[in-house]
């Protein structure tokens, strides 16, 4: 029975209830089974006085072996009901006469016992009674008696006590019921006051006290209590009332002071955010919104990655996982992938008082302008120092190369006038001087060239490269025969340039396969698009330009892979004039040409094997 939910009345009234019951279900069991106890006595003695009797009468029917005597002394035995059975046994222990007188030898014991001797078995009593004469065992008496009395008397007790322990609870329950609201009404009504208070807030309700008893007490402490509870209520009420001043007090410059520190943060011209643990946006400023283009809830709230996957390449998740580690960092040159823009990056990690950081404030200044100046003034600055050491370079060899053809028109004149009168030598001399002019006017020429090239500000304009190389055909025809040559090529793209400048760049390159070689020539000219991935491998290129690759490729006497870079210089040879004829500025003009498309020029050769001219240019 689970008495922990039940409501007061009905537990006091159960407990009561139960009480009596089991108390007087007890009592009845203790009676009847005390009642058991003495019936079975009674009727043990009952019949071991009976058996005793008719033992005593049959000493002469066995004294004299009269078994009809003997079975009309047991045949009283039908003046006890309850005797269902008898046996009266000789001394040798063989049955001499039964009751009833017809019963059946298997219904008594083969076994016997000489003394006296009773037991319990089932629902009867058994015992044997010897027979004597004078102390002289003459035989023993067999008898069996039902138990019927004693149930049927055990079962009207039962009843009895079952009507008593009804009526006795029915009266228990009647006195319950009344005596119970003694205690469960000042029970309830003091819940009922809890409930009233509790509902209503109203702490002045006081409970009413019922005695002086326990709940009297209770009584009295429930209204100390509420006496307790009003005091400190009045009491909190007037803290709140000035905390809630306070609190609108402090509010109003807490308000203040967050739209003077918004104010600034969204007056300032840099990027500022403010990162979360999880790295989710807590604050972006105006400038920030305006510049992504993107509206507040599109970001706050939201995770770096969700709002701007481009971060994940770009290094700025490495660098705020540092600051929410408690680390300063301040990146001079961050390249944002999402803006296309350069920022000076700083990362400030803010920490609570114990110093653990609980995120990170970003300031992004941009720096493009300054970056792409800087860069500009160090290009600038290279091709200064660039122009520099050509100019120093030009200066020192074109002073040396026109100093020696003049060296030799002054040696040669000067011999012409100690030889006047020999004409073999005067035309010798005169061939050599002739001979050092040309040279003279071809560096001149070659070096206006170069000039030209390097100062032009002529406009670029959509170029067929395959016009220019089929005009070039046309003009190196006639050496093409002469050396039977071979000049194979792909087709071209049209690009954006100038055609004279690139009409001289693949006439230059032509001309030096075709001049180079001791074999009969073999010139082949491809293009391609050059992959973007390869773009990068190249300093001087844009990435987001798109560039075609122009190959020559022949089977010349190339060069020394270590001259790659040196022959593009101005005025250098590698091969002596006696062998090849030539100043020395061909393809340095072809870099020149390049340089001036923003494109770049490299060599690959080995000696005896040719060499491969590559040109990247922007399409």
């Amino acid at each position: 029975m689970n008495l922990k939910d039940t409501p007061i009345q009905r537990k006091l009234m159960k407990v009561i209830l139960l009480t009596c019951g089991i108390v007087l279900s007890l009592m009845c069991v203790a009676y009847i089974l005390f009642e058991s106890f003495s019936f079975r006595q009674n009727v043990k003695t009952n019949v071991a006085t009976l058996a005793a009797v008719i033992a005593s009468n049959s000493t002469a029917a066995l004294a004299f072996l009269s078994p009809q005597d003997a079975v009309e002394i047991l045949s009283a035995l039908k003046a006890e009901p309850h005797i269902t059975a008898a046996c009266l046994y000789d001394e040798s222990g063989n049955q001499f006469a039964t009751y009833p007188a017809d019963a059946a030898s298997s219904l008594f014991p083969t076994q016997i016992e000489r003394n006296e001797k009773y037991w319990f078995k089932s629902n009867y009593l058994e015992g044997f009674q010897p027979v004597l004469q004078k102390n002289e065992y003459l035989g023993v008496l067999y008898i069996k008696a039902d138990l019927k009395a004693m149930y049927s008397q055990l079962t009207r007790f039962a009843i009895i006590g079952l009507l008593f322990i009804i009526c006795s609870l029915f009266i228990a329950y009647l006195l319950s019921k009344i005596l119970q609201r003694t205690i469960s009404e000042p029970i309830m009504a003091l819940e009922q006051t809890a409930k009233i208070i509790s509902n209503q807030r109203d702490y002045t309700v006081r409970a009413i006290k019922s005695g002086k008893d326990e709940v009297g007490a209770l009584t009295d402490a429930f209204n100390q209590m509420l006496n307790q509870i009003q005091e400190q209520n009045e009491a909190i009420t007037s803290f709140n009332q000035q905390l809630e001043l306070k609190v609108t007090e402090r509010t109003h410059e807490l308000q203040e002071q967050k739209d003077f520190i918004e104010t600034i943060i969204n007056s300032s011209v840099d990027i500022i955010a403010v990162f979360d643990q999880n790295l989710n946006y807590l604050m972006l400023n105006n400038q920030a919104f305006e510049i992504y283009k993107k509206k507040k809830e599109e970001i706050i709230g939201k995770h770096i990655l969700t709002v701007f996957p481009q971060t994940k390449a770009s290094g700025m998740i490495d660098e705020l996982n540092r600051a929410l580690k408690g680390e300063f960092i301040h990146n001079t040159k961050y390249r944002s992938l999402v803006l296309n823009q350069v920022f000076e990056n700083y990362y400030i990690p803010l920490k609570e008082k114990n110093g653990q950081p609980y995120g990170v404030l970003t300031i992004g200044h941009d720096i493009s302008n300054i970056t792409e100046a800087k860069e500009r003034l160090e290009l600038v600055n290279v091709e200064l120092l660039k122009s520099n050491r050509d100019l120093e370079q030009f200066a020192y060899i074109a002073s040396h190369d026109l100093q020696e053809p003049l060296r030799k028109i002054q040696f040669f004149s000067n011999l012409m006038g100690k030889n006047f009168n020999n004409e073999e030598k005067l035309n010798q001399y005169h061939e050599k001087i002739v001979q050092s002019a040309t040279r003279m006017q071809q560096l001149i020429q070659d070096v206006l060239s170069y000039s030209r090239i390097s100062n032009s500000n002529e406009a670029f304009v959509p170029t067929n490269l395959n016009q220019i190389l089929e005009n070039l055909k046309i003009d190196f025809e006639l050496i093409l025969q002469e050396k039977q040559a071979s000049l194979q090529h792909s087709v071209l793209p049209l690009i954006n340039g100038i055609p004279l400048h690139l009409t001289q760049l693949f006439s230059n390159l032509i001309s030096n396969s075709l001049k180079y070689n001791d074999k009969i020539p073999i010139i082949t000219i491809t293009s391609d698009y050059l992959p973007d991935k390869e773009i990068k491998s190249y300093p001087k290129l844009f990435e987001k330009s798109s560039y075609v690759r122009i190959k020559f490729t022949d089977n010349g006497i190339g060069f020394e892979p270590q001259f790659s870079e040196q022959i593009f210089n101005i005025f250098q040879r590698l091969h002596g004039r006696q062998s090849y004829s030539g100043t020395g500025i061909g393809l340095a003009i072809c870099k020149k040409i390049v340089e001036n498309h923003h494109g770049v020029i490299f060599a690959n050769g080995s000696p005896g094997e040719g060499a491969t001219f590559t040109i990247i240019l922007p399409v």
